[in-house]
C-alpha cells in the first residue's frame, strides 16, 4: 500500500464561495526581447533555459563545455506570456489580485497592456491589484524579465562600491541581486542564471478578506502530556483569527531515529473558509550553554534539545536539487530526501547559497523526520546593508517565516552561510572591515529581529560557523565554540587523521571530493574525452586544483589505480574513508561534540564534488557508509587502534566490544572480548587501545553492530587478489570469497536503485546476502542480472 504523503501545508475548502482562483499555469511563449525570431513555448511554472534546451535553441549546459556557450540566456532579456479567459462571474468579485511566487527575478508584468507591478527578489511573494485591468471574455499578461546580471551591474554602479562574492564564475554583482547565489555558478555547479515564472502565478478573486497565511504556536508542559496548539489565519485587510485546541497526551513528532511522525489534525474556519492541517506537535530547543573546559578556556556548546531529550545531529548540507529549474520534481525530492532516512540522517541542513525550496521539500522533511538547519539565502559574500537592499531581506524573510514556520522539521534559522568570515576573504573588505561589518551587522541584527517577530519559538544563529551571537571568531579553526566549519583536510591537503585533531561542539560543513562514477561521467562527456582525462571531462571540476589533490591523495592511502574507470570509482572509496573518519571521530566525542553535517549531500548536475549521492540519484559508497556509520550504536576505530561505541539513544545499553582478527585467507587468528561496557543515554565510550597489523583484516562487534573498520592505508601492505563470486536470486545477491576483498562494491548500471548495503569488507567462510530495490519497479529480475557486476580494491588498483 502506497504510504501518503502527509503534507503540513494548510488545506482551504469554501464554507461561503468568497475566494475563487484561476490558476495560469501551463503553456506559455517565451520570446527574446531583442530577437523575436528566438522564441518557443514554455511551461510555467518554469524556467527559460529548460524552454530553449527542449526547443533545440540552446545546447544543453551540462554537456562538455557548453556551459560555456549558453551564458547568452543570462545575459539576455526575455518576454513571457499568454492569453487568459475570464467570465463574467469571475470579473464580478470585489477584489482581483494577481499572486507570483518564485517569481525568479527582475520582472514586470503587464495585464492587457497596462503595468501592473514589478518584481526584483525571487524569494518574496507578490500580490499585484489586478482587476481594473482585465476584461470579460480573453485576456492577455505579460512578464517582461529583464537579465539579473545586467540588473546586478546596474545596482553595483549606483551602489559606488563593490560587494563581491566568493566562488561565482562570470556574474561579479551577484551579491546584489535577490535570487540563488549558486545561480551565478559555485565550486560545484554551473551558471545558470534561472530566469522565469517558477511559482505559484494564479488570479485570486475575492469578495472579502482572503487568507494570506496560517501559522501556529505550541505550548507544552513540563512532561509533554499537554499541548495547547493556537492557530492563527491571517487575512489580507490585516486581521487575524485565531483558535486555541488544547491537547492531553498529544501525539509527538519526532526526527528520524529517535521515535514516530506523528501529526495532530487542525480544522477551524476564516474568511468563510475551512482550513485544515497536520501539524506535528514537537518542541526544539537550541542550546548554547556556556562551559568552561579543564584548561580553563570558555567554551559555547551547540545542542539541539527535542521533545526534552538531548539529540545528536546527523546528517548533510543540501544545495539546489538541479540547476534547470524544471529538472527539481517531486520525485528527484523524495528519492534525495528518503536516501537521507535511510542512512540513519536526521538533519539537513539547507545551505544559503542555494534556495528557500519548494513545498514539496519541507513537506517531504516533515514526513520524514529530518530536522532542517535553515540558512536565509546569503552566502559567502559581503552584501550590502542600505535600505533598499534591507527592505529587500525585510520583505523575503517575512514571507518565509509566515510560509515555513509551521513545518516540524525546520529546527532553527541562520542568518547566512560564511558572510562573517568572508569580510577577510576579499581585498576590498580586508581594507575597510569596520565598514562591512557593519553592514553585516545591520542585516543580522534585521534577520533575528524578524524571527524573534515572525517565528519567536525558533532560534536565530547569526552565522555558519559562528562562534555564538555576538562573537566574531574564527569558525573555521576555533573548536570550542558554537558551530564549526572544517575544510583543511581538503582545502590544505592535510591527511585523515587530521581530523582527530579537532574537537568541534558541532561541525556543521566538512568535505573531501570524488570523481563521478564512470557511469555518470558518461552523461556528460564521450568515452574518449573520460579516458584522456580531456577537456570536456576537466570542466565538470569546478574547484580549482581538485581533480589535483584527488589523485595527489591516492599515494597517501592507495595503489595506483588501473585505469580512469578504476581511478573514478578509486576515488569514491577514498572519499568515503575520509568522511567516515571525521564522523567517528567527532561522534565518538559526544556530548561535547554534538553534531556532524557533511558536505554535501547531493549534485546539481553531473559533477566531480563533495557529494554522497550523485546528479541522478546513483548512491556513492559514501552514502553507503554512512548509512553504517550513522547507525545509532556504533563502534568505531582510531587510527591509533583506540576502540570507542557510540550511543545516540535514550536509553544505556551494555555488553562486550568483541575483536575478531581474521588473515587474509580466512583464517580467525584471535577473537578478544572487553570486560562489560555500558554506554550512557547519547554519549560515547572510550575503551583500550588494540593491536592493529597490516595482514590482519578487523572485525568489530557490539550488540546488533559489526564494523569492519576503515584501514589506516590500503598501499602498505599486498593486498590479496580475492575472487568474490556473487549469486542472483530476482533481486536478491549472494557474495563470497576466497580471500579477504576489500571495498567490494557491486554496481547495476543503468537501472536507478540502491543496494540495501554496498562497499564491504568480505572474508572467506562466510556469505553475505544483499538486496537490490529498483526505483522502477517494473525492472525485471533478468534485466537487474544482465546490468550487475562486482568489483573490489585489488581489482582496480596494481
Amino acid at each position: 500500500m502506497k504510504k501518503q504523503l502527509i503534507t503540513s501545508m494548510f488545506v482551504v475548502s469554501a464554507a461561503v464561495a468568497l475566494a475563487v482562483d484561476l490558476d495560469l499555469a501551463g503553456t506559455w511563449r517565451l520570446e527574446k526581447a531583442s530577437e523575436s525570431d528566438v522564441a518557443c513555448p514554455i511551461a510555467v511554472p518554469g524556467g527559460v533555459h529548460s524552454a530553449l534546451l527542449k526547443a533545440g535553441l540552446m545546447k544543453d549546459a551540462f554537456w562538455g563545455q557548453n556551459e560555456k556557450d549558453m551564458q547568452w540566456v543570462g545575459h539576455s532579456d526575455w518576454n513571457i506570456s499568454r492569453e487568459f479567459e475570464v467570465t463574467a462571474d469571475f470579473l464580478a468579485k470585489k477584489e482581483i489580485v494577481l499572486r507570483l511566487e518564485d517569481c525568479d527575478c527582475f520582472c514586470t508584468v503587464f495585464v492587457n497592456g497596462q503595468n501592473v507591478g514589478e518584481t526584483t527578489d525571487r524569494f518574496q511573494r507578490y500580490t499585484f491589484d489586478v482587476k481594473p485591468f482585465l476584461k470579460e471574455g480573453k485576456n492577455t499578461i505579460v512578464g517582461k524579465f529583464r537579465s539579473p546580471e545586467k540588473e546586478g551591474a546596474k545596482r553595483r554602479e549606483a551602489k559606488g562600491r563593490a560587494f563581491p562574492m566568493s566562488n561565482v564564475m562570470w556574474a561579479e554583482n551577484q551579491s546584489f541581486v535577490r535570487k540563488a547565489a549558486c545561480h551565478a555558478g559555485w565550486d560545484w555547479g554551473p551558471a545558470v542564471q534561472v530566469i522565469g515564472f517558477c511559482g505559484t502565478t494564479k488570479l485570486i478573486a475575492t469578495d472579502g478578506p482572503r487568507v494570506e497565511y496560517v501559522y501556529s504556536t505550541q505550548d507544552f508542559n513540563d512532561d509533554f502530556t499537554h499541548c495547547t496548539l493556537t492557530m492563527t489565519a491571517e487575512l489580507s485587510d490585516g486581521t487575524k483569527v485565531e483558535k486555541k485546541f488544547e491537547i492531553d497526551n498529544p501525539p509527538l513528532w519526532w526526527p528520524n531515529g529517535a521515535g514516530d511522525q506523528k501529526f495532530y489534525t487542525a480544522e477551524f474556519e476564516a474568511a468563510g473558509e475551512k482550513i485544515v492541517r497536520k501539524i506535528g506537535l514537537r518542541k526544539v530547543e537550541v542550546l548554547n550553554e556556556k562551559t568552561v573546559s579543564a584548561s580553563g578556556k570558555d567554551e559555547l556548546s551547540l545542542v539541539f534539545r527535542v521533545n526534552g531529550r538531548r539529540l545528536f545531529m546527523k546528517g548533510a548540507n543540501w544545495i539546489p536539487c538541479s540547476a534547470y529549474e524544471n529538472e527539481q520534481t517531486p520525485d528527484r525530492y523524495a528519492q534525495l530526501l528518503e536516501s537521507a532516512r535511510q542512512a540513519n540522517m536526521n538533519m539537513i541542513r539547507v545551505w544559503g547559497g542555494g534556495q528557500y525550496e519548494k513545498d514539496c521539500f519541507y513537506n517531504l522533511c516533515d514526513e520524514k523526520g529530518l530536522l532542517i538547519w535553515h540558512d536565509m539565502m546569503c552566502s559567502c559574500a559581503v552584501y550590502p546593508g542600505d535600505d533598499a537592499f534591507l527592505g529587500e531581506i525585510r520583505d523575503e524573510v517575512t514571507h518565509q517565516l509566515k510560509r515555513l514556520r509551521d513545518h516540524a522539521s525546520i529546527a532553527m534559522w541562520c542568518g547566512d552561510n560564511e558572510c562573517l568570515g568572508a569580510i577577510g576573504w576579499f581585498d576590498v573588505s580586508r581594507k575597510d572591515p569596520d565598514f562591512y561589518r557593519g553592514e553585516w551587522i545591520k542585516r543580522s541584527k534585521l534577520q533575528g529581529d524578524l524571527v524573534a517577530k515572525y517565528d519567536p519559538q525558533r532560534t536565530y544563529w547569526p552565522s555558519s560557523p559562528c562562534c555564538g551571537p555576538g562573537d566574531f571568531g574564527d569558525g573555521w579553526k576555533e573548536d570550542s565554540k558554537g558551530d564549526m566549519h572544517n575544510w583543511d583536510v581538503w582545502h590544505e591537503n592535510q591527511p585523515f587523521a587530521k581530523y582527530y585533531e579537532y574537537h568541534p561542539r558541532f561541525c556543521s560543513e566538512f568535505g573531501f571530493q570524488s570523481f563521478p562514477s564512470m557511469e555518470i561521467a558518461e552523461t556528460f562527456a564521450s568515452k574518449d574525452q573520460i579516458l584522456a582525462r580531456g577537456p570536456d571531462f576537466e570542466w565538470h571540476q569546478k574547484n580549482p586544483g581538485g581533480n589535483e589533490r584527488i589523485r595527489k591523495t591516492f599515494a597517501r592511502y592507495f595503489r595506483e589505480p588501473k585505469d580512469v574507470p578504476s581511478e573514478l570509482l578509486l576515488s569514491q572509496f577514498q572519499q568515503a574513508m575520509a568522511i567516515q573518519t571525521a564522523v567517528d571521530a567527532w561522534r565518538g566525542e559526544q556530548p561535547r561534540c554534538m553534531g556532524t553535517l557533511f558536505w554535501q549531500l547531493n549534485d546539481n548536475w553531473p559533477v566531480a564534488s563533495w557529494s554522497s549521492i550523485e546528479y541522478g540519484g546513483k548512491w556513492k559508497p559514501l552514502q553507503y557508509l554512512a548509512k553504517r556509520f550513522f547507525e545509532p550504536v556504533h563502534v568505531t576505530l582510531a587510527p591509533d587502534g583506540t576502540v570507542k561505541v557510540i550511543n545516540d539513544t535514550d536509553k544505556p545499553v551494555s555488553g562486550k566490544v568483541i575483536a575478531v582478527r581474521y588473515s587474509f585467507d580466512g583464517r580467525m587468528l584471535r577473537t578478544a572480548k572487553s570486560s562489560g561496557v555500558t554506554v550512557p543515554a547519547c554519549s560515547a565510550v572510550t575503551l583500550d587501545k588494540i593491536e592493529l597489523r597490516k595482514d590482519w583484516v578487523l572485525e568489530l562487534r557490539f550488540g546488533d553492530s559489526v564494523n569492519f573498520p576503515v584501514r589506516a592505508a590500503y598501499n602498505d601492505v599486498e593486498l590479496p587478489k580475492a575472487n568474490v563470486k556473487a549469486e542472483i536470486d530476482g533481486f536478491k545477491v549472494t557474495l563470497t570469497t576466497d580471500k579477504a576483498a576489500f571495498w567490494v562494491w557491486m554496481n547495476v548500471k543503468g537501472i536507478r536503485g540502491e543496494f540495501d548495503d554496498n562497499a564491504v569488507t568480505l572474508v572467506p567462510g562466510e556469505k553475505r546476502v544483499f538486496t537490490f530495490e529498483p526505483a522502477d519497479k517494473s525492472t525485471t529480475p533478468e534485466a537487474f542480472k544482465a546490468a550487475f557486476t562486482v568489483t573490489h580494491l585489488a581489482e582496480i588498483t596494481r
